[in-house]
């Protein structure tokens, strides 16, 4: 899942003309001693709403007057550089230090990236326009590590404005991604009885039904909710899982749909990895391991639902499933470097934990597809102003969630076509 508030300063996620470049004047900084440190590079389009809705819809000042996909940070052209001092970031330009910044700027000249005056830490890759970026057109030299990110970033954006193409060099993916594939046999768990048109908390209003989830300010409340495009990502989760999903529909009662749209919205970025494996190893230092003595900070959360450890250790526990809780989600003392095998990330025992997780909570979210989101990325059901829906999520979790759903009903309704 992306995280809004992490930094990416990942090297390999830039653009590799970028990334040579940003090589040279670091070696430069270092040799003139010059405490100057990559802050950002890349930045997901979904980091980059939750900078623009600061100061708008998120208390603060106005950090960025670009929307996703229109800086070129999304696109692994960009990166920031910023002061790094005593163990701490540092923007200060005043007085002598204003030099510093002058001759960052000329460091970054002279290695081809073009530094912004008006934004001190930023520079760029010259003679690009965002506009053919938007349309797919990028710069020559790219490699896999940079269009498998971005390929990442494209398809986990379900918002506005659209996400761009994706880099030619990303290698054609076999015929069954674009079509459905042949149809689990399966008996889907019906959706709760609908309330119409309601909400929590004051937030937005919102249905659903069969075909996905309606939202008034989205034609008029007569549409569902779509990712842009086929649904190619709920078609793949299909054909990958399609059996752990109905073994685990059928053992917990929970709707298809549902337990597609949980794994499209927390892993829909790792489709090309088949949403698993290390690429979803996601370390949350916030969070506290209460279940072993002494307590220790820091959780992971890892697999196609993204089910945090320590949850499903409780899981495992409260439903009396038949895993050894440490065993299938065991504690790392501290954060280690994503693992090649873990057990969590089985699909079939992921999928298997994560419905049960939302069994677990159906006497509060009633299997509504939004409840269920929100309490499947809180932990609960809980307040907050951070966002339309008025839950608190991570970003625009629930908003991404209730495209994928429309997917996921999709996809349902294009195998009940096909039987």
């Amino acid at each position: 899942m992306t995280q809004v508030h992490q930094r990416n300063r990942e090297m390999d996620h830039l653009h590799p003309l970028v990334r040579g470049k940003v090589a040279t004047v670091i070696d430069t900084l270092d040799d003139e001693n010059l405490p100057f440190r990559v802050f950002e590079g890349f930045r997901s389009p979904q980091r980059q709403q939750y900078l623009y809705d600061q100061g708008r819809s998120r208390p603060g000042s106005v950090v960025t007057h670009a929307r996703p996909w229109t800086s070129y940070h999304q696109y692994g052209m960009a990166v920031d550089f910023v002061l790094f001092e005593d163990g701490s970031w540092s923007w200060d330009d005043s007085g002598a230090k204003r030099r510093w910044w002058q001759r960052l700027h000329e460091i970054g000249r002279e290695n081809g990236l073009t530094p912004l005056t008006w934004e001190l830490p930023h520079m760029q890759l010259p003679d690009l326009h965002i506009s053919e970026l938007q349309a797919g057109h990028y710069p020559p030299e790219g490699d896999l590590d940079w269009a498998g990110n971005l390929e990442s970033a494209i398809y986990s954006w379900t918002g506005y404005p659209p996400s761009p193409s994706l880099p030619d060099i990303i290698p054609d993916r076999p015929a069954m991604e674009t079509g459905v594939t042949p149809p689990v046999e399966h008996e889907d768990i019906p959706l709760p009885e609908t309330q119409g048109w309601h909400n929590r908390y004051g937030g937005r209003e919102w249905r659903f039904d069969e075909n996905g989830v309606y939202i008034r300010g989205h034609e008029n409340g007569r549409k569902p909710l779509r990712t842009r495009g086929e649904p190619v990502t709920c078609r793949s989760i299909w054909r990958l899982f399609g059996d752990s999903i109905v073994t685990a529909s059928r053992a917990y009662r929970i709707p298809i749909g549902i337990i597609m749209m949980v794994i499209a919205t927390e892993t829909a970025f790792a489709r090309r990895y088949g949403f698993t494996g290390p690429h979803t190893f996601r370390w949350e230092p916030h969070v506290a391991v209460k279940d072993v003595s002494p307590p220790v900070w820091g959780d992971y959360s890892a697999g196609p639902m993204q089910t945090l450890a320590t949850t499903a250790r409780w899981v495992v526990n409260v439903q009396n499933l038949d895993y050894d809780p440490f065993s299938i989600a065991p504690v790392f003392q501290r954060r280690p470097d994503p693992p090649e095998t873990l057990p969590l990330y089985d699909a079939a025992v992921n999928i298997d934990i994560g419905s049960a997780e939302i069994r677990q909570r159906v006497a509060k979210t009633g299997l509504d597809p939004i409840l269920v989101a929100a309490a499947f990325n809180a932990g609960g059901l809980y307040k907050s102003t951070k966002n339309p829906w008025h839950f608190k999520s991570s970003g625009d979790h629930l908003d991404r969630a209730a495209r994928w759903y429309g997917d996921a009903c999709a996809v349902m309704a294009e195998l009940q076509t096909n039987a």
